[in-house]
């Protein structure tokens, strides 16, 4: 439980660091980041396509999870889950809804070109094959530059579903997308393609297409971080990163932030760009980033994983550490960058006792260093949740450093764990959820150098906000030690009790595709941001993986969802030694209450302020500008629970954006409210 560290601290608090060095023994096998471009294997086009829905089959099982057949992508890695993103699944509690978002091409059944994007979606949490309709397409490539690509091909796409305000049937909701596209001429990527389609199969040609791409910067690369929040906006980041055909020139020390507004004249999502300072020490690119929201849409997090100088560094090696960026006013505006210390006498105590002293022999000798001497780094991909309270849950590999930015593997060497704060961010805690035997997988890709993929750690939480769900791969086969025969692994956290699910009682985590079809071949998973709540307080948690059945990720590649994979609230045996979380008195205190939505949005003259309550309270209505000046102010006293509108004049302002905040008792909603 420790303090954040800036940097004009660490640099006092390093000084009295213990001076003594401590080295690895020879021989610990070790991982770097793979820094090359994310150029994934393109076949060329053979030929125009229609739209298409086919149905799934669902495959005879041998063990303990089902597995259901879903679409089919050209190849495991350009197209499939292979990128830096992970909200290619996405769970619709509320409406028991399910997608799974992917590029399509040959090897889709009738074929597509692989600028394509297709989706999978299910009702009734896609409990049976007849559950789901597969490969419908979404979005099709249409620029030609007369070569073999088509420059607005989409590549590593996200999506997620949005439910209007209200709404209960899944037909009147959307399937949304963002994607990266090579639509920029000054170098190989710079282009991003996004819009929505109907979720509504009958109305499978009721979608949007939407283009955008730097000139001038900053430079638009490919989005690792996507999400959408339960105010109805969509948010997502990329780093500003230039590049000259495959050639890296420079990271631009900023993140690149897409906010999302749904526009209820055209039914889509209209996007604003702007850049957000994220420096980093000698210009270098985050590893990683990604972006959630809490239960009530105010609180956003970003985490990059990266070296700012903000937290001290123990030892001689430069390592990797997550770098967060808090908004309280639902990304509107953000913190300067915070910095967590994960070793050191200031770190945090989860980590630095996670390795047992057994483990720290073999990797020093005897006898074994102080733990606040020993350096920990994380490894290279991560996740993040926001929970009930608006504190963010980190799902990452953290491993002891074995030189700069490079991590100590092999087996048990690694941990995975839920990096986690109580208070907002002011201390902050480690859980550990599982050792790893393997880290990294490389497979052979035909028409492409190999392609490698580390652990795939994914957070996953409940819609309500206090349950968290870390999975990730791993390989568990004598005599292999890489991680290429992967299974899925998970474990609960039960944030209300303060108490980690077990196996049997014994602490441990689950092997999920144990037995299963997917058994020792669970390649690249992906695990729904949200999951589906269960009869009996319990929890369902979508995922899906890659089934490589020939191991060459440049085939192509099938999807598979585990349909039944659950914990219930007996599953929760271990009492986690962390501090509690603030359960209560205030337990209710980010609970969703309200909503709003403004129409139209573009606005020329009156637009109606539709509120949604779950509570009366005491409400007021705030237009402020960009600059932050209050234009227009409305004290509606008393207001009861349910549904209520207001009339906004705003004929008198100038064009341009303004902020709507609703405050209702303690808690308050803002949304973007455009003038035209």
């Amino acid at each position: 439980m420790k303090k954040f560290l800036l940097l004009g601290i660490a640099l006092i608090v390093s000084a009295s660091i213990v001076a003594q060095k401590i080295h690895l023994k020879p021989g610990i096998q070790s991982a770097k980041p793979v820094t090359e471009q994310k150029i994934g294997i393109e076949p060329e086009k053979v030929g125009g396509f229609s739209p298409f829905t086919t149905s799934p089959s669902k495959t005879k099982m041998k063990g303990i999870v089902d597995v259901i057949t879903l679409g089919t992508s050209a190849n495991a890695f350009g197209y499939g889950y292979g990128g830096g993103q992970k909200t290619q699944v996405w769970a619709d509690d509320s409406l028991g809804t399910l997608i799974n978002i992917h590029r399509m091409g040959p090897g889709a059944t009738p074929p597509s070109f692989s600028g394509y994007l297709g989706v999978d979606k299910a009702i009734n949490q896609g409990a049976s094959s007849t559950d789901w309709t597969i490969n419908h397409q979404i979005y099709s490539a249409t620029l030609n530059n007369g070569g073999s690509y088509y420059l607005d091909a989409a590549r590593y796409p996200q999506g997620a579903i949005y439910n209007p305000a209200g709404n209960t049937d899944p037909d009147n909701s959307y399937v949304v997308y963002f994607s990266a596209n090579l639509s920029n001429t000054v170098s190989s990527w710079g282009g991003y393609s996004y819009g929505r389609s109907s979720f509504n199969t009958a109305q499978q040609d009721d979608t949007t297409k939407r283009m955008f791409w730097y000139n001038p910067p900053p430079f638009s690369y490919i989005p690792d971080g996507f999400t959408l929040t339960h105010t109805g906006h969509t948010l997502m980041t990329d780093m500003d990163q230039e590049w000259a055909g495959t050639t890296f020139v420079g990271y631009k020390d900023d993140l690149i932030l897409g906010y999302g507004s749904w526009n209820e004249t055209t039914s889509d999502f209209d996007y604003e760009f702007s850049t957000i300072p994220m420096p980093t020490t000698d210009s270098q690119r985050p590893s990683n980033q990604r972006i959630a929201a809490s239960p009530d849409g105010n609180d956003i997090w970003i985490v990059v994983l990266s070296n700012n100088g903000g937290a001290v560094q123990i030892g001689d090696s430069a390592n990797y550490y997550p770098i967060l960026l808090k908004s309280n006013d639902g990304g509107i505006t953000w913190s300067d960058p915070l910095a967590i210390q994960l070793d050191g006498p200031d770190g945090i105590d989860g980590v630095k006792n996670g390795l047992s002293d057994y483990r720290l022999e073999q990797l020093y000798g005897a006898p074994i260093p102080s733990r606040d001497e020993i350096p920990y780094t994380t490894a290279f991909d991560c996740d993040i949740v926001v929970d009930k309270w608006g504190n963010p849950h980190i799902g990452v590999v953290i491993g002891i450093s074995a030189g700069d930015y490079s991590i100590a593997t092999g087996d048990s060497n690694c941990m995975v764990f839920d990096i986690y704060t109580t208070d907002g961010g002011n201390t902050w805690q480690g859980q550990k959820m599982g050792d790893l035997k393997t880290f990294r997988g490389e497979w052979v890709a035909t028409g492409s150098t190999p392609l490698t993929e580390d652990n795939r750690t994914n957070i996953a939480i409940s819609e309500t906000g206090d349950y968290v769900f870390v999975t990730w791969l791993d390989t568990h086969v004598d005599g292999v030690t890489d991680n290429i025969q992967p299974d899925v692994f998970a474990r609960g956290f039960n944030l209300l009790e303060n108490k980690i699910t077990s196996v049997d009682g014994n602490d441990i985590s689950n092997n999920v595709t144990f037995l299963s079809e997917l058994y020792q071949q669970a390649c690249f998973q992906v695990t729904s941001h949200y999951v589906f709540s269960k009869t009996g307080g319990g929890h369902i948690i979508p995922i899906c993986t890659e089934l490589l059945t020939n191991e060459d990720a440049g085939l192509p590649v099938t999807f598979k969802y585990i349909s039944n994979f659950s914990y219930m609230p007996a599953d929760y045996t271990i009492a986690s030694t962390n501090p509690p979380f603030p359960v209560g008195i205030n337990d209710n205190k980010k609970e969703l209450t309200l909503n709003a939505t403004v129409s139209p949005n573009p606005v020329q003259d009156i637009a109606t302020l539709t509120v949604n309550l779950k509570q009366g309270g005491n409400l007021n209505i705030e237009i402020t500008s960009m600059t932050g000046q209050k234009v227009m102010s409305f004290d509606k006293g008393f207001v009861v629970s349910g549904t209520q509108q207001f009339s906004i004049d705003a004929s008198n302002l100038q064009a341009g954006v303004y902020f709507c905040t609703i405050k209702l008792n303690d808690q308050k909603f803002t949304n973007k409210m455009v003038v035209r």
